[in-house]
C-alpha cells in the first residue's frame, strides 16, 4: 500500500547508506532526523466535514488525510509533519461516468467545489484544498 505521508510502499523502509550519508553530512552537515507524525495525530486534526452526507462521497478522515496532499516535496514535507492545515470535506471513488455526473450534479446542487485527484502527484499543488467558506 502507498504510504500515506511519501512516496513508496508503507511495509518497505530503505537504510541511507554509510557512502551516501557521509557525502550529505559533508555537504550539508550532520542531521537530526525529524520524528515524523503519525496517521492517527493528523486523523485527529481533521474538523468535521461541511458536506451534507451523499452515498457517493465518504467523510472519513483517514480518506480525507490521504487525499489532502499529493506527492510532491512541499506535500511530501506537510505531510510528514503531520501540518496540512486543511483537508477536503470529501473523498469520492466514481466508478462510472454516471457516478462523475452525480458528483458533478451533487457540488453544484451544495456549492461544492469539485477536485480530481487521479494519481496524486500534484506537482503544482492543484489537489491542496483552498481556503474559503465552501466545502
Amino acid at each position: 500500500m502507498r504510504r500515506w505521508n511519501g512516496w513508496g510502499d508503507d511495509l518497505v523502509t530503505y537504510a541511507l547508506h554509510e557512502g551516501p550519508r557521509r557525502y550529505l553530512e559533508a555537504l550539508v552537515g550532520p542531521g537530526t532526523a525529524p520524528r515524523d507524525a503519525t496517521l492517527e495525530e493528523v486523523v485527529a486534526t481533521v474538523p468535521s466535514t461541511r458536506l451534507p452526507q451523499h452515498p457517493l462521497v465518504s467523510d472519513d478522515a483517514p480518506d480525507r488525510v490521504r487525499h489532502a496532499r499529493g506527492q510532491s516535496l512541499p506535500d511530501w514535507i506537510a505531510l510528514r509533519s503531520g501540518r496540512l492545515g486543511l483537508f477536503p470535506d470529501g473523498v469520492a471513488y466514481p466508478t462510472s461516468s454516471a457516478e462523475v455526473r452525480e458528483l458533478i450534479r451533487y457540488a453544484g446542487q451544495v456549492d461544492a467545489r469539485l477536485v480530481p485527484y487521479g494519481g496524486g502527484t500534484s506537482v503544482v499543488g492543484h489537489v491542496n484544498p483552498l481556503p474559503g467558506e465552501r466545502p
